[in-house]
This record gives structure tokens, C-alpha cells and sequence, in this order.
């Protein structure tokens, strides 16, 4: 039988208080930056915002100082976020540590997205880029070696390329080793120096402007900035050394083009990369997507990068079909 209510009673139930429907709690990601929230970070904060995605970020900068990293790895276990998200090279690998090292889990090992990490597979992070083994995804920031090495062909076509690179640095000594594989393929001598240890043991920066002077004498026609974090930390005295010979500098990172006046390099953005660093935390976050199921990869597409004060500077300046396709940075004002 049906059940019949009252009008009394239908006027009661529409008139009693709806109870609203408590919201979801905001997913908590914890940041940590190697420098600040650039391009990148901003480009990760934009994305989340742009799905609407209720999320509490908290985040850490380290200042380009691993010291602090300890105590992050603390905090982290201790407030146990949704998702962790790293920043770089030097910070990634200090807080999450390589798959196959003693320290893989020292983080906890909640999901983690990494982003601007130029060599996950070579560092030790993960074994693989896709199908690996630990609950971390990430995007990449550098287009392949030889890509970038067919790019500055474009630019240049350089017979001698100089790189100065810090020996202690896992980064460092793959790109040196890629440059080396590519030199007999494509034909150019390539000019490798280590920067010298100090007394400490630590590698010395006052040695940078001699080895420039170095590769200037051995007629070296372009200079590679490699994914170096001792190196970038300390590009403007490599450029400014590479200017004073008129030596112009190829960037494995925009940044040195745009803040320092390196003539030119072949990247993909960080702002992108923040963006796709950002898909892939709401795959985590909302779609419950596990972190190994996500491939790690690069943005689709790279972009040249040229600062023309840097091209009048050196007197290299990159055919049209090139500028067609670049970024142009740093144009000086025409003159009257």
C-alpha cells in the first residue's frame, strides 16, 4: 500500500532545515623548492587552481641549501601530505632519495611528483620512465641531448665545444658523457674541463674565468652550460668570462638566457612543465590515479630560446628560420 502523508506532515517536511553537505577537506601537498617558486612552481599552483581542485600547499624553499633537508623529511613524515611535490634535481633526490639506495623511503613514501629534474633515470631516481618501481611520477625539463646538440647546429655550426662542469655532480658527468657519445656522430671536438677541487675538497669557482680563458685558446666555438647545479648556481661568471672572449653560451636551462645572457637554448618551459607536473598531481588527488601508473615524460613540444643582447654582445646572431620559431629575450631598443 502506498503511504499517504498528512498536509500537515508535507508541510512540515518542506519546511524542516536542509543539513548541508560538509565539503571535502583540501587535499594537503607539501612543496619543497630548491629556489623560490618560479616559473615552474607557479605553473603547478596555476594548473590546481585553473580544475578548481581544493588544495592546501605548503611550501618549503631550501634556498639552494641541502642542509635543511632533514628536517623536511621530518616534517613530511610527521604531517603526512596527500601528495609530495619536489622541485629539481639536487632537492628531489635528497628527499626522496634513489630506488635502489638505502635511502629510497626515507620520505615516507606517500605519492610524489617531481618536476625540473633533468636525468631521473641516470641520478638513480627510477629505473625507468615508465613501469617503475616506486609511488612517484614527474615531468622532465630537457629535451634529448642530440636534439638540443641539432639545435645549436642551427645556431652555430660549431667544430669545437667547450663545457666546464663540476666532477662531483651525477648531472654533470652524464651530460659529459652524452657530449661525448654525440661528438664522433656529429663531427666536433669536444673540450671537456672539470672545475678543480679546492681545499676543502669542495670545487673551487675562482678556477671558472681561467678554464674560460682555456677553451678561448683552443679556439673553442660555443660553450655548453650543462644541467649542472654548481655550474648554474655560478653561470653569470661563466657567461660574463665567455662574453669578455666572445664566446657565446648554449644553456641546457632558459634561465641562464633570460637573467644572464646566454645567447640561446633549446628548452622546454618551465612554466609548461609546471603545468603537466600539475595534471599529474589531480591524476593522483582526485582521479585516484596510483603514482607508478603514471608515465614519467617530458612536455610535448620545445622551444628555442635566443637573447639577442647576447647575439649583438658575441656576434653570433641565429638565421631567420630559427627566430621564426624562437622566444626572443633581452631585444635592445633600437637606436636613432
Amino acid at each position: 500500500m502506498k503511504k499517504i502523508f498528512s498536509l500537515p506532515v508535507l508541510i512540515a517536511l518542506f519546511l524542516a532545515p536542509v543539513r548541508p553537505v560538509a565539503a571535502a577537506a583540501p587535499a594537503k601537498v607539501y612543496m619543497v623548492l630548491w629556489d623560490g617558486c618560479e616559473e615552474a612552481c607557479r605553473g603547478f599552483v596555476d594548473y590546481l587552481q585553473s580544475v578548481r581542485l581544493p588544495v592546501d600547499i605548503a611550501r618549503r624553499d631550501l634556498k639552494k641549501d641541502a642542509a635543511g633537508v632533514p628536517e623536511l623529511v621530518d616534517e613530511v613524515k610527521r604531517t603526512k601530505p596527500d601528495l609530495l611535490v619536489t622541485w629539481g634535481t639536487m632537492a628531489t633526490l635528497e628527499m626522496l632519495g634513489t630506488e635502489n639506495g638505502a635511502d629510497g623511503s626515507r620520505y615516507g613514501g606517500m605519492p610524489a611528483v617531481f618536476m625540473v629534474v633533468s636525468q631521473p633515470v641516470e641520478s638513480g631516481l627510477v629505473s625507468s620512465l615508465s613501469a617503475q618501481g616506486r609511488n612517484i611520477t614527474g615531468v622532465t625539463h630537457l629535451p634529448d641531448l642530440y636534439e638540443q646538440l641539432q639545435s645549436a647546429r642551427r645556431v652555430l655550426p660549431f667544430k669545437r665545444l667547450g663545457v666546464i662542469y663540476n666532477p662531483a655532480e651525477t648531472n654533470a658527468r652524464a651530460a659529459v658523457a652524452g657530449l661525448k657519445k654525440y661528438a664522433d656522430v656529429m663531427r666536433f671536438e669536444l673540450i671537456a674541463r672539470p672545475v678543480a677541487a679546492g681545499a676543502d675538497g669542495a670545487p673551487d669557482e675562482t678556477g671558472i674565468p681561467a678554464l674560460v680563458a682555456e677553451l678561448s685558446e683552443m679556439k673553442t666555438d660555443l660553450i655548453y652550460l650543462p644541467p649542472d647545479a654548481f655550474m648554474n648556481a655560478r653561470r653569470k661568471t661563466l657567461i660574463d668570462a665567455a662574453t669578455y672572449f666572445s664566446i657565446p653560451v648554449f644553456s641546457a636551462s632558459e634561465a641562464a638566457v633570460r637573467r644572464d645572457k646566454a645567447l640561446f637554448a633549446f628548452v622546454h618551459r618551465y612554466y609548461t612543465v609546471g603545468r603537466l607536473a600539475g595534471k599529474k598531481a589531480v591524476s593522483i588527488l582526485k582521479d585516484k590515479v596510483q603514482a607508478y601508473d603514471i608515465p614519467i615524460e617530458a612536455p610535448a613540444r620545445a622551444l628555442p630560446v635566443v637573447n639577442m643582447t647576447a647575439a649583438r654582445a658575441t656576434g653570433v646572431y641565429p638565421p631567420l628560420s630559427l627566430l621564426r620559431d624562437a622566444e626572443l629575450v633581452d631585444v635592445p631598443e633600437k637606436e636613432n
